[in-house]
């Protein structure tokens, strides 16, 4: 596409009617509004992949540093400037779900039978409704969401919790506090749990010596049975072995889910620049959507058996293909990659044999579209695998020339088999 066309299509792509925004004045006017429709279409498209047991909820930064009212500032992140997504992921780093931060001042969405838990309990709220309820769930969150009405209200929908929790939201708690934690005499890896019932559902409240205390709330884990991590020591100039709570191994082992997503977009994301903020969401939205399908991808062919997956950036170039050339007529010929298909793999062995030839993508060669045969000027070798012919004849879309005789169909059989 030439780069003046994909401007104008750019400075045209609207995702809503501009027309039916409400003034900023309005009780209901909302924010996002002309981001709105894109972001409920995916959360719908996202929400239809089943959900595993075990679930976390943290933030996202969308970078940026362009100036706009819902710009944030968060110092602990990698990129700190830019737009805040609340997500409820995998373990696998699949986004079932995302929301954009849009101020305090917008509207919580509280539904009928919910409680009005605070900025961050609230999210936690609406992100989790499409959690199904009394089936074993567990969500993992941080101590910005933590608290004790929190993990009760969940507790009362059949989902359990688990997170780090801050020492102020643990009223009335029993626990020792950090003064006493970190005197010389309690020894590095020192627990002590406190579990309580409220509201008829039981809270196990630990506290664990590490570098610095470390708290955390949960209903369906406690620290035992204990085991141990190891740590280096200073004055022995070794590592040692200390206890370590059970909770604290859960949490570290099933929280990383959003970081791992964060990860996959630091590889690979779209880096056009754009003065719209509706334009650089919109380009994040797609990197979600680019990486929610490569992590189906891998799953899918991980439980065919299929060890011959592909990398982040490999997949997004064959995607980027496949959708640039799919149903849609010959437009020359573009060097492709194999997939793991039998008939692509023989293809592909066979394609050093005569004159080079590029092999399309699967999905491309069996669209079944504008695949019109050509004469060539010189005969040239089959390209179909255990064909020994030659061919005045090629695909035009495919550039691949093959035989097509009453004993060898291999025009045909090539754009049908797989």
């Amino acid at each position: 596409m030439p780069l003046k066309k994909f401007e104008k299509i750019r400075s045209t792509l609207h995702f809503a009617d501009n027309t039916l925004c409400l003034p900023k004045d309005h009780p209901d006017y909302d924010r996002l509004f002309k981001i709105r429709p894109l972001e409920e279409m995916l959360n719908c498209q996202f929400g239809k992949v089943p959900l595993d047991q075990r679930l976390s909820i943290d933030e996202q930064m969308c970078a940026t540093k362009m100036s706009h009212y819902i710009k944030q500032y968060m110092p602990n992140k990698p990129h700190k400037w830019g737009f805040k997504l609340y997500l409820i992921c995998s373990l696998q780093g699949y986004a079932h779900r995302f929301e954009v931060y849009s101020g305090g001042g917008s509207k919580n969405n509280i539904l009928p039978g919910e409680p009005d838990l605070g900025e961050s309990g609230n999210t936690v709220v609406r992100l989790t409704r499409m959690v199904p309820r009394n089936v074993n769930h567990i969500i993992y969150f941080d101590n910005f969401y933590t608290s004790v009405p929190l993990v009760t209200y969940l507790a009362k929908e059949g989902i359990f919790s688990l997170g780090t929790v801050r020492v102020n939201r643990l009223r009335n708690c029993k626990l020792p506090d950090k003064n006493t934690i970190m005197k010389k005499n309690v020894p590095r890896g020192f627990y002590e749990e406190n579990v309580a019932t409220v509201d008829d559902i039981d809270v196990s409240a630990v506290v664990w010596k590490d570098n610095k205390p470390v708290n955390l709330l949960s209903t369906y884990v406690g620290a035992e049975p204990a085991t141990t991590v190891t740590r280096f020591d200073k004055s022995k100039k070794e590592r040692v072995a200390i206890p370590c709570p059970k909770v604290i191994k859960e949490y570290n082992a099933h929280m990383g889910g959003v970081d791992l997503l964060d990860s996959f977009i630091g590889r690979y994301h779209i880096t056009i620049k754009s003065r719209k903020w509706t334009m650089r969401l919109f380009y994040h939205f797609l990197d979600l959507a680019v990486i929610n399908s490569w992590v189906m991808f891998k799953k899918v062919n991980n439980i065919k058996g299929n060890d011959q997956l592909l990398n982040l950036g490999t997949f997004r170039l064959e995607l980027a293909e496949t959708l640039c050339k799919l149903g849609l007529p010959a437009n020359g010929a573009k060097r492709g990659r194999p997939s793991g298909s039998t008939i692509q793999r023989e293809l592909v062995m066979k394609k050093f044999r005569g004159p080079a030839q590029a092999i399309p993508l699967k999905d491309v060669r069996l669209d079944q579209t504008c695949h019109w045969a050509v004469w060539l000027d010189k005969q040239q070798r089959c390209k179909f695998p255990k064909c020994s012919g030659f061919t005045f004849k090629m695909c035009q879309k495919c550039r691949v020339s093959l035989c097509d005789t009453k004993k060898s169909n291999c025009f045909y059989k090539y754009h049908n088999l797989e």
